[in-house]
């Protein structure tokens, strides 16, 4: 996935990008999720957020801190074979919290959670590309151990 540190200024392109990051990223969204459940969250929504990119870099502060996100960057760059490769954050949140919490940031996806979670699937938020998306992640996209 390329580091992004913000929009593209083609809206296609930017939602391409975050559809990548996602899908580059399912061992972390699956394994985020599951320790979501594990640890009682109601209907987990993932946020998945690229450390590189000016909002997701913002919110991965807010979560680990400063140090802690610039030395990810730092050993996602070190063990990497291709400079295109960014760092991701996930975190799980329940459905009902991001109801209130997501469209006050990103107005734009207020219809995702007006409606009920996804059967068969949970919602990820994927924050890249100087915005955020949602996508339905089917239970059976789970990567094989």
């Amino acid at each position: 996935m390329e580091p992004t540190g913000g929009s593209t200024g083609d809206p296609e392109q930017d939602m391409l990008g975050r559809e990548e990051l996602i899908e580059s990223s399912l061992p972390l969204v699956f394994e985020t999720y599951d320790d979501a459940i594990r640890a009682g969250v109601v209907e987990p929504v993932v946020l998945l957020v690229d450390c590189e990119d000016q909002i997701g870099q913002q919110i991965a502060i807010q979560w680990v801190g400063e140090e802690a996100v610039e030395a990810a960057i730092a050993a996602q760059a070190g063990e990497s074979d291709t400079p295109d490769t960014t760092t991701a954050l996930a975190r799980a949140v329940s459905f009902r919290e991001c109801r209130r919490e997501i469209p006050a940031s990103f107005p734009y996806l207020r219809g995702t959670f007006a409606q009920p979670p996804p059967r068969g699937g949970f919602v990820a938020v994927v924050i890249s590309f100087g915005g955020a998306a949602t996508f339905t992640v089917p239970q059976d996209a789970r990567p094989e151990a």
